[in-house]
C-alpha cells in the first residue's frame, strides 16, 4: 500500500521589520555608490577606492557586517548552525557583503595589474566592476528573494520596492529611454557659419558664429570685397522643427563685423547676389521652408545645403507662394522690387559681369531649367533644354560662359555653356554630386561642392576646385573632418583678392544617425523592456494593487533622475496602473504572462507617449508598435517562466 504524500513543510517567514531593514541596507548601498560615481565624474575626487565620498559606502558595509555578526552569534548560542543565522531568504544579504569585500581586493588588483579606462563602456564592464554590481544586486534582492520563498501572505511591500530598484540597476547604462530617448525626434542644433579661406584651402577663418537657433548660409562677397551678403536662418518651434522658420538677407563687413538685415520680411529671403556695381542685391523670396516645404516645386536649390541632400518635391499648390526673384538696394533703403512672377519657382538669380542680365533657375517647365532675363526682369527666356535638372548658373568673369550643374545620367556634374546656351560641355564625371560652381576672379578655376558617401554611409560635403578649362587639376579645399562645407548656388564665392567665402556646418552627432536611432535604438528598447518584464516574478507573492505602477515609476525615476529626465515617470506610472488592472482581472494561470507582457509593452508605449507630447516622435508609428508588440510577446513568455509557482517549498541552506 502506497503511503500518502507528505505535505511540504513551510519555513517560518522573517518578521516584516527585517524585510524593511534589508531594503534599507540595499537603498543605502545603492545611494552611496551613486555619491561615489558622481564625485568621480564631476572631478570632486580622483581616488577610486578611498575619499570622503566613500564613507557612506563603507559605513553601509560595516552596518551589514555588524547585523550579520550579531545574528550569527545569536544562532550559535541558540544551538543552530551559523548558516541558519539569517532569516529564510536573506542569505543573499551576507553573500552580497562577502562579494563586495572581495571586490575591494579584486578591483585594486585589476586596476594595478591590467588597467581600466576611467570612462566609457570599459569602466562599467571591467570584470572587477561586474563583481561590484553582483554584490549590490545580492544585497538588494534579499527582500524579494525572502518573499518569494515565503509565498503569498507575507508583507509584499519590501519585495515590491526591492523589485523596483532592481529593475533600474539591471538596465545597461544608456539603454533606457529615460536616459537615451531613442524614439524621440532629434532636433539638430544649428551650426552653419560663414568662413573664408585661401584659394588652396589654407588660412580658414570663421566670420560668424552659430548659436541660439541662428545659423548663417549663402555668403557672397561684394564686388569690391569690403562686404559680404548672406542668409541668416532662425530655427523656431513651428513644425517641422528641422526646417528654419525664418530666412533673411543680411550684410556684414568682410571681417564679419557690423552684421545687419537688408531684406527681412515674411517667409524666406535667401540666396543673395550682388550687382556688379555693388548697389543692388538680388535674392529669392518664397514661403517658409523654401525648397524643403512639402508643397515645394521640384527645385534642386536646397541639395546639399543645411538640411542635407534630399527634400520633398511636388507641384505648387494654392496655399504655397511660389519662389520669385526680387532685388533691393544694398544699403537696405527703399522698397524691394519684384523681378519675376511666373508659374513655378524662380531661384538663385545672379548678375552678368556687365550688370545687364540675370541668370536664374526655374521650375516653369516641369523640371529645373536655367533661364536668363534682363536686369529689370524683362525678356525672360530659357537657355537649357537637356534631360536633367539644370540649376546653379554662374557667369564667367568675362561674361562669355555660364557654368552650371545637371544630372542627365543620375549624379549631378558640372557643365559649362556659352552665354546663349550653346556649346554645352561636361567638366566633371565622377562618383557623387558636384554642384554650385563658382568662378575664380581670373576665370581659370571653378570652386564647387562635392557630395560623396562618408565612412559611416552618411553624405559628406566638401569644397573642391578644378581647372575651368577641362575640369582637371582637382583639389580638395576642405580640411575639417566631421563637417559639411559648401558654397552658394549661383557662384560669387570668390573675393576679388582670390579668397573664397564658404559655409561650414558640423555634421550631426552619431546619436542622430538613423542607424543608431532606429536599428540600435529598437534593439536597446527591446532589451530594456525584456529586462523590466522580469519583474513579473512578484505575481508569485500576490502583489497588491499598485505594485506594478510603483515598480515602473520608481525604476524610471531612478534611471531618469541621473540625467534630469523625469518626464518619462508619469507615463510609466500610468502604464504600471494599467498592468495592475490587467493582472487583477486575468485568470490565475495567466497573471504572470499578462504581467510580463504588460510591463514590457508599457515601457515602449509609455516612452512613445512621452516623446509625442514633449519633443515629437522620431520613430514611425509602425516601428513603435512593432517594438512594443515584440516586447510584449517576449514579456509574455518570460512572465510565464519567472512567475511559475514552485511545485514544493523545500528547505536548504539560507545562504
Amino acid at each position: 500500500m502506497t503511503a500518502p504524500p507528505v505535505a511540504p513543510s513551510r519555513e517560518t517567514p522573517a518578521p516584516t521589520w527585517f524585510g524593511w531593514l534589508a531594503l534599507f541596507f540595499g537603498v543605502w548601498l545603492a545611494a552611496s555608490l551613486v555619491i561615489v560615481v558622481n564625485a568621480l565624474n564631476t572631478g570632486l575626487t580622483d581616488d577610486i577606492a578611498a575619499s570622503p565620498y566613500h564613507i557612506p559606502f563603507y559605513l553601509c558595509l560595516a552596518a551589514i557586517a555588524a547585523v550579520s555578526l550579531i545574528l550569527v552569534v545569536r544562532a550559535v548560542r541558540g544551538g543552530r548552525r551559523w548558516t541558519e543565522a539569517l532569516p529564510p531568504g536573506y542569505g543573499s544579504l551576507a553573500a552580497g557583503l562577502l562579494v563586495l569585500i572581495a571586490w575591494l581586493l579584486v578591483d585594486v588588483g585589476w586596476r594595478e595589474g591590467v588597467g581600466i579606462e576611467s570612462s566609457g563602456i570599459e569602466n562599467g564592464l571591467a570584470p572587477s566592476r561586474v563583481v561590484l554590481l553582483a554584490g549590490v544586486l545580492l544585497v538588494l534582492v534579499a527582500p524579494l528573494r525572502a518573499a518569494l520563498r515565503a509565498g503569498p501572505g507575507v508583507n509584499p511591500w519590501p519585495a515590491v520596492f526591492s523589485a523596483a530598484i532592481l529593475a533600474a540597476l539591471v538596465q545597461p547604462a544608456g539603454f533606457h529611454p529615460a536616459q537615451n530617448p531613442w524614439l524621440e525626434h532629434v532636433r539638430l542644433e544649428p551650426s552653419g557659419e560663414i568662413w573664408v579661406m585661401d584659394a588652396d584651402g589654407a588660412h580658414q577663418t570663421r566670420l560668424t558664429t552659430a548659436g541660439d537657433g541662428i545659423q548663417d548660409w549663402n555668403g557672397v562677397p561684394s564686388p569690391d570685397g569690403s562686404k559680404i551678403a548672406f542668409t541668416r536662418l532662425r530655427q523656431g518651434d513651428r513644425p517641422p522643427v528641422d526646417i528654419p522658420d525664418d530666412a533673411d538677407v543680411w550684410v556684414m563687413a568682410a571681417d564679419g563685423t557690423g552684421a545687419r538685415p537688408i531684406a527681412a520680411f515674411e517667409g524666406w529671403q535667401w540666396l543673395p547676389h550682388w550687382s556688379p556695381d555693388g548697389a543692388w542685391i538680388v535674392y529669392t523670396d518664397e514661403s517658409e521652408g523654401g525648397p524643403w516645404a512639402t508643397d515645394s516645386g521640384p527645385s534642386m536649390e536646397g541639395s546639399g545645403g543645411i538640411l542635407g541632400t534630399s527634400f520633398l518635391t511636388g507641384q505648387p499648390v494654392p496655399d504655397r507662394r511660389p519662389a520669385d526673384i526680387w532685388k533691393i538696394r544694398a544699403d537696405g533703403s527703399g522698397a524691394p522690387i519684384q523681378l519675376t512672377d511666373a508659374i513655378g519657382d524662380d531661384r538663385a538669380a545672379t548678375y552678368s559681369p556687365d550688370g545687364r542680365k540675370l541668370a536664374f533657375d526655374a521650375t516653369r517647365d516641369e523640371d529645373n531649367e536655367i533661364y536668363v532675363m534682363d536686369a529689370d526682369g524683362s525678356n525672360q527666356r530659357r537657355l537649357t533644354h537637356g534631360s536633367g535638372w539644370d540649376w546653379g548658373a554662374a557667369w564667367s568673369p568675362d561674361g562669355e560662359w555660364i557654368a552650371f550643374n545637371s544630372n542627365p545620367s543620375g549624379d549631378f556634374e558640372i557643365y559649362v555653356m556659352a552665354a546663349d546656351g550653346s556649346g554645352v560641355r561636361q567638366l566633371t564625371n565622377r562618383r557623387g554630386f558636384d554642384a554650385a560652381p563658382s568662378w575664380s576672379p581670373d576665370g581659370t578655376r571653378l570652386a564647387f561642392w562635392h557630395i560623396d558617401v562618408g565612412p559611416r554611409g552618411e553624405p559628406q560635403r566638401e569644397i573642391w576646385s578644378m581647372s575651368a578649362i577641362d575640369g582637371g587639376d582637382l583639389e580638395n579645399l576642405s580640411l575639417t573632418p566631421r563637417a559639411s562645407e559648401d558654397i552658394p548656388s549661383g557662384g560669387g564665392a570668390w573675393r576679388v583678392d582670390g579668397r573664397i567665402v564658404y559655409q561650414r556646418g558640423l555634421d550631426p552627432p552619431a546619436s542622430a544617425d538613423p542607424l543608431v536611432r532606429n536599428t540600435l535604438g529598437a534593439a536597446a528598447m527591446l532589451l530594456v523592456a525584456i529586462l523590466v518584464s522580469l519583474a513579473a516574478v512578484i505575481v508569485r507573492i500576490g502583489p497588491p494593487f499598485g505594485a506594478f505602477a510603483l515598480i515602473l515609476g520608481i525604476s524610471t525615476a531612478l534611471i531618469g533622475g541621473l540625467d534630469d529626465e523625469l518626464r518619462f515617470v508619469p507615463a510609466a506610472i500610468v502604464g504600471g496602473l494599467i498592468v495592475d488592472l490587467l493582472v487583477r482581472y486575468a485568470s490565475p494561470d495567466r497573471k504572470a504572462n499578462v504581467a510580463g507582457a504588460g510591463l514590457a509593452a508599457s515601457v515602449v508605449l509609455g516612452a512613445g507617449a512621452t516623446v509625442v507630447v514633449t519633443t515629437g516622435l522620431g520613430w514611425s508609428p509602425t516601428l513603435l508598435l512593432g517594438v512594443a508588440s515584440a516586447s510584449a510577446a517576449v514579456g509574455w513568455a518570460l512572465g510565464g517562466l519567472v512567475g511559475r509557482q514552485p511545485l514544493e517549498q523545500g528547505h536548504g541552506l539560507e545562504a
